[in-house]
């Protein structure tokens, strides 16, 4: 019983973690939407913003006062760079247009790129590497049946993150889940959206 119980905080803490990747907003039998808005950038600035404050108020405490008043200064700034460099990129896939669209927003402005659905052979990983070294870190790409590979979002994370966006795609285009990380659970988007596609995985 005491396994069982670690095991769901486990779980539910791998979950809550999970938020960068591409959500699914909306997914019908012809139609898929994906959305990433970078949800753990906000997070990480938020957690940022808030030490920034502690630290100023135990400066103050330790009548510290320039440190304090620096430090004071700097929360609002995490702020100002998230909103400076924030992206949100989505990508649609519809059957019945025989289209891709993938339109990236930033404050710089949006662009849209297209591609047909019938030209798209799979989706996969794309893996960073540094001086040929594996370090972890992926991005989903799409690959189409010319040979090119198209990102699916512009930044890199990790692997069983990245895979989530990977594995949605390939569900969608009915296609087997293979390459799947160590330990990879899939989110609670899966269970609603692909219900009968994860029940033929099990």
């Amino acid at each position: 019983m005491e396994k069982r119980t670690n095991t769901r905080v486990l779980d539910a803490t791998f979950r809550a973690t999970q938020t960068n990747w591409m959500k699914i907003r909306d997914k019908t039998g012809d139609r898929l939407v994906l959305r990433d808005d970078q949800g753990d950038k906000a997070l990480a600035m938020s957690f940022l913003s808030g030490a920034l404050v502690l630290a100023a108020a135990w400066f103050a405490w330790e009548g510290l006062w320039v440190p304090a008043g620096v430090s004071l200064a700097a929360a609002p700034c995490s702020f100002l760079y998230l909103k400076l460099t924030r992206i949100r990129s989505t990508i649609t896939f519809d059957r019945l247009k025989d289209a891709i669209s993938l339109v990236v927003e930033s404050r710089t402005g949006t662009e849209t790129w297209d591609w047909r659905l019938s030209d798209l052979e799979t989706a996969q990983l794309n893996e960073h590497r540094r001086d040929n070294t594996s370090n972890g870190i992926f991005r989903p790409d799409l690959a189409l049946k010319d040979g090119t590979h198209v990102p699916m979002r512009p930044y890199f994370s990790a692997g069983s993150q990245s895979w989530n966006a990977v594995a949605a795609v390939k569900l969608f285009l009915g296609q087997k889940l293979e390459g799947t990380p160590v330990g990879w659970l899939p989110p609670e988007e899966f269970d609603r959206f692909f219900a009968d596609e994860m029940k033929k995985l099990r």
